[in-house]
């Protein structure tokens, strides 16, 4: 009986071992790991899906606003020679005068021509360029005349059976006798150009007059017609067009977003595939080893809570990596009321290296940086990463700006690291309301004191990266309750507009508000970044509360007094 029992026991043990047999626990393994590892692709690739829709939704916008732009470009000149024949009484020379440098071969119009509708059936005053399509074609060309002098804005139709040409007409409610007629010309194959770093640049597009899409309305696209109607994540926008609708269907020609959003799903992909590959491998290895030494439940209990733990470790690869590159949170400084903003650029979404921080030293004293890295994308990130932890680690080692500047001057190199940095670095005495600033190549911030605003001058130096360079400090004291404003260059620059016409648009923003520093930020964006702006910004304000203590005042007063001495 006794050997019937230890039978018993063995059987037992061997059948253990053969259902959790090496073979099968890296079975499960590997089904377990490629699982969680296509679920965390999908849910990168899903996330990127999202963001691509949400990239094209904002350039479809920036493409409408071109094209009600452009709309109001092509109906100006009908509009000028409108006014000048109700003021010249229906003059032809006038009126050939205004219109023909808009008439012609690759110009505006193909066709222009004006009417004296008081008398029926109306009359042409004048014209100019090629016949009317709607006249060769036998349209009801008074008609359309007609409903211009009835209209509060300018009116289109198509002046033949497709829509190669587009017919404008202008009149004046209040004084309808004369109407301004014209034609545009669309190519042939409804094909045009597209100029790179235009709004339509990364975009598929077609436009149609009206709201019906069919190749009659086609207007103007940039794809082949065997491409229409377009398919795929299109986003339809509406834009007036006189009397009718400009409808714009456009969508994305490759990927919008940055490099790491499209390549994230396949990181995902090829590393939990290989961390699937290895943890099989080492769970094989691992229940080979210990087969007879431990129980087979516990043993594959434990396995699993490594496999949870290195796939907890993957999932927050992600969430780390997002959460690294944003600022962080200010301090909480009694003496000092601190605001800060970034706002992320419309060029594009590649990670950009624009950073503010605030750092408490000792002391009385907080330590400030602005910067900016040159470029975008995950090189400039993460030069701007460094940069920021050494200028930090230097500040609170108790270096002086321009010191830490020099320092950093020596370790940064444009020709390793691919990137420039301009930064502003700054020390506050609290107690003195003194502010010490050393700048590499940055703005000079803003100190608004009262209703008066100042640039302070920095003396400022080359930017980090060109190699070894030496810096020079600027003191200033700030009164009471004033304002210190650092920025980067996005808050400011503009294309074509001169430099100084977005400093003095900052320096009236910060005036014209003074409830609180995030009111002046939340303001100071609207005004100068509620069209949008091209690159990144960030922006941070310090407030000093209440005067300086007079205990350290008079003792800043009396070293320099015996310094004078």
């Amino acid at each position: 009986m006794g050997g019937d029992q230890a039978s018993s026991a063995s059987t037992t043990g061997r059948g253990s071992r053969g259902r959790w047999s090496p073979r099968r626990v890296a079975s499960i393994v590997v089904v377990v790991g490629l699982g969680i590892t296509l679920w965390s692709s999908w849910v990168a690739w899903t996330l990127d899906q999202r963001n691509e829709h949400s990239l094209l939704e904002v350039q479809s916008k920036q493409a409408a606003a071109v094209l009600t732009g452009a709309i109001a470009g092509v109906t100006a000149p009908l509009s000028t020679a409108l006014r000048v024949e109700q003021a010249s009484g229906g003059s032809p020379d006038r009126f050939a005068i205004v219109m023909a440098p808009s008439v012609g071969a690759d110009r505006l119009f193909v066709h222009a021509s004006l009417w004296d509708t008081s008398v029926q059936p109306a009359r042409e005053v004048a014209n100019l360029g090629v016949p009317s399509e709607m006249t060769a074609g036998g349209q009801q060309l008074g008609e359309f005349l007609g409903l211009a002098r009835q209209s509060d804005t300018f009116v289109v139709t198509n002046p033949g059976d497709r829509v190669d040409r587009v017919a404008y007409a202008v009149a004046d409610r209040n004084d309808p006798r004369y109407v301004v007629y014209a034609e545009r010309a669309i190519p042939p194959s409804k094909v045009v150009p597209v100029q790179r770093g235009s709004a339509f640049a990364s975009l598929d597009f077609a436009t149609y007059i009206g709201t019906e899409l069919d190749e009659t309305t086609l207007a103007t696209t940039n794809v082949p017609e065997s491409q229409l109607p377009l398919s795929g994540d299109v986003v339809r926008q509406q834009i007036p067009f006189g009397d009718t609708t400009l409808t714009l269907l456009t969508r994305a020609d490759g990927h919008l977003g940055g490099e790491l959003g499209l390549r994230l799903p396949w990181m995902f992909l090829l590393g939990g595939a290989l961390l699937t590959a290895v943890t099989a491998v080492a769970v094989t290895s691992l229940v080979r080893s210990r087969r007879r030494a431990e129980d087979d439940g516990l043993t594959i209990s434990e396995l699993y809570d490594r496999l949870d733990a290195a796939y907890a470790e993957q999932r927050g690869i992600a969430e780390t990596l997002q959460r690294s590159l944003l600022p962080a949170s200010n301090p909480v400084i009694d003496e000092l009321e601190i605001a800060s903003r970034y706002v992320a650029g419309a060029q594009g979404v590649d990670v950009g290296g624009d950073w503010y921080s605030v750092i408490r030293l000792e002391g009385d004293r907080v330590g400030f940086v602005v910067g900016d890295v040159s470029g975008r994308g995950i090189g400039a990130a993460v030069v701007m990463a460094r940069l920021r932890f050494t200028i930090r680690a230097y500040l609170v080692e108790g270096h002086s700006p321009s010191t830490t500047l020099e320092m950093c001057s020596r370790q940064f190199d444009i020709d390793e690291d691919g990137h420039f940095t301009t930064v502003l670095v700054g020390i506050a005495d609290l107690a003195t309301r003194s502010v010490e600033l050393a700048n590499a190549g940055h703005f000079a911030p803003l100190m608004v004191c009262s209703d008066r605003t100042e640039y302070l001058p920095t003396l400022p130096g080359p930017p980090i990266g060109i190699g070894a360079q030496a810096y020079t400090s600027s003191t200033t004291t700030m009164p009471p309750g004033s304002t210190l404003v650092a920025f980067t260059d996005g808050l400011i620059e503009r294309r074509d507009e001169d430099l100084t016409v977005g400093l003095d648009r900052l320096a009236s923003a910060v005036l014209a508000e003074r409830d609180g520093l995030e009111n002046v930020l939340d303001h100071v964006l609207v005004e100068l970044t509620g069209g949008g702006i091209e690159d990144d910004t960030a922006v941070l304000a310090l407030r000093w509360r209440g005067a300086a203590r007079a205990d350290v005042v008079e003792q800043h007063a009396a070293g320099s007094v015996a310094a004078l001495d």
